[in-house]
C-alpha cells in the first residue's frame, strides 16, 4: 500500500471531520445567512467581508469544497486496492460528501425543509465515519476483526447519529437544538415534546454505551480513542450544566456544538480502531496501528 494512497485517505477523513465541525460552528453562531450567494459570498463579491459571521460561513464552504475533490481522489486510488472494504467505504464517503455539498448549496439558494436537513446531516456523518474506517483499514498489516468493544462503539455511533438527526426534527424556528448538540431538556421553543424526551433517552444511551466501550478498552484496547470519547462526553455534560444555569452565550453554544461533533468522530474512531487487528492477531489497542489519525 503506497504512502500516497494512505495520505489521500488521511486528508479525506480529516477534511470530512473538519467540514462537520465547521457546520456545527456555522449553526451555533447563526452564520449561515451571512453569505447569501453561492458559491461566492455575495452577488458582487466572491470573498466575504472582514466580519466574523461571513468569515465563518465562507470557511465552511471552502473546507467543504476541498473535501469533495480529496475524497474523489482517494476513491479513485482505492480502485486497485485488494481489499474491497476501503473501496466501498471510499465511494460511500464520496456519495455522502457530494450529497452534503448539494444540500448546502440548496440551503443557501432556496432553503430546505427540516427533513432534508436530516438527510444532509446523515450524509455528512456517514461520510466521516466511513472515511475514518477506510483509512484505518489501509494501515499496514491490519485485518477486519471487530471485537465486543467495536460492536458497543458502533452501537454508540448509531445512537449518536439518531440523537443528532432527531434534533433537527424537533427544533423550532432558529432553535439551537437544530445544531449538533446533546439535549439539555424539553424546551418550549421546540416541537414534539415526546420526541424531545426520546432524544434525552438517546443521549443517556449514547453516554452509557461510550462509557461501557471505554471501560472494555482499558483492558483490551484501543485506549486513546476510548479515553478521548469518554472525556469529551464528560466535557459536554459539564457545558450542558453551565448552559442550563443560564450561561449559554455564543462562545458557550459554539463550544457545545464543536464538542458534540468531536464526540461523534471520536466514537467512530474508537469503533474503527476496535474493528481491526494487526498481523499478530491481537487487538489494535494492544498493538497500536501506525496511523496519523489515531496516534497513541
Amino acid at each position: 500500500m503506497s504512502r500516497v494512497t494512505r495520505g489521500w485517505f488521511t486528508a479525506a477523513a480529516l477534511l470530512a471531520f473538519a467540514s462537520v465541525v465547521m457546520g456545527a460552528v456555522v449553526c451555533a453562531t447563526q452564520s449561515g445567512a451571512s453569505c447569501p450567494n453561492w458559491p461566492g459570498c455575495y452577488s458582487d463579491s466572491f470573498v466575504p467581508a472582514a466580519q466574523l459571521s461571513p468569515l465563518i460561513e465562507f470557511t465552511h464552504r471552502v473546507i467543504a469544497g476541498i473535501t469533495g475533490p480529496a475524497v474523489l481522489v482517494a476513491a479513485i486510488l482505492a480502485r486497485r486496492l485488494p481489499d474491497r472494504r476501503p473501496r466501498i467505504l471510499a465511494w460511500i464517503g464520496l456519495a455522502g460528501t457530494v450529497a452534503a455539498g448539494v444540500f448546502g448549496m440548496l440551503t443557501v439558494k432556496v432553503g430546505i425543509p427540516w427533513w432534508l436537513g436530516m438527510v444532509d446531516l446523515a450524509c455528512a456523518l456517514t461520510a466521516t465515519a466511513c472515511l475514518l474506517l477506510a483509512r484505518l483499514l489501509l494501515s499496514p498489516g491490519v485485518t477486519w476483526a471487530p471485537n465486543v468493544t467495536a460492536r458497543i462503539a458502533w452501537a454508540a455511533v448509531g445512537v449518536l447519529g439518531a440523537m443528532h438527526l432527531t434534533g433537527i426534527a424537533v427544533a423550532g424556528p432558529d432553535s439551537f437544538t437544530r445544531c449538533l448538540s446533546w439535549p439539555v431538556g424539553v424546551l418550549e421553543a421546540d416541537r414534539w415534546p415526546w420526541l424531545q424526551v426520546v432524544r434525552i433517552g438517546l443521549a443517556v444511551a449514547a453516554a452509557a454505551l461510550i462509557a461501557l466501550a471505554a471501560r472494555r478498552a482499558e483492558r483490551e484496547g484501543p485506549r486513546f480513542p476510548a479515553r478521548l470519547a469518554a472525556g469529551l462526553v464528560l466535557l459536554e455534560l459539564a457545558l450542558a450544566w453551565v448552559m442550563d444555569a443560564g450561561s449559554g452565550g455564543l462562545a458557550m453554544r459554539t463550544a457545545y456544538a464543536v464538542v458534540a461533533a468531536t464526540i461523534f468522530s471520536a466514537t467512530a474512531l474508537l469503533a474503527a480502531r476496535a474493528s481491526v487487528t494487526v498481523g499478530t492477531g491481537e487487538t489494535s489497542g494492544q498493538n497500536p496501528i501506525p496511523v496519523d489519525l489515531s496516534a497513541e
